[in-house]
């Protein structure tokens, strides 16, 4: 049984640069030993990864806001500070039940 690895299919995409971008990707690339096009394949896929979570924050923050708003549960400032200053001594300590 043959072991094959399979690249994924690549598309090609074209990247309008002005000619200073231009230059500083080509010295990075040069300085770092490798492309510009593995450069900016590794940029897009930070970009994409940091745009994700944030979305799925926003998407946790959504969700909360209207658990809020249809359970009225929550912790007052106050209790949320109490509780971060235990941890601080007590990494364990009991966070503080929700209430309406």
């Amino acid at each position: 049984m043959s072991s094959i690895v399979e690249k994924p299919h690549a598309s090609a995409e074209s990247l309008k640069l002005d000619m200073s971008q231009r230059e500083r990707l080509t010295s990075l690339a040069s300085s770092k030993n490798c492309t510009p096009d593995f450069l900016v394949q590794e940029a897009i896929e930070r970009y994409l990864r940091a745009e994700e979570a944030q979305q799925t924050l926003m998407k946790s923050v959504d969700d909360s806001v209207a658990h809020f708003e249809a359970t009225g549960l929550h912790i007052t400032l106050d209790e949320f500070k109490a509780w971060t200053k235990a941890v601080q001594s007590n990494r364990d300590a009991t966070p503080p039940a929700c209430h309406v």
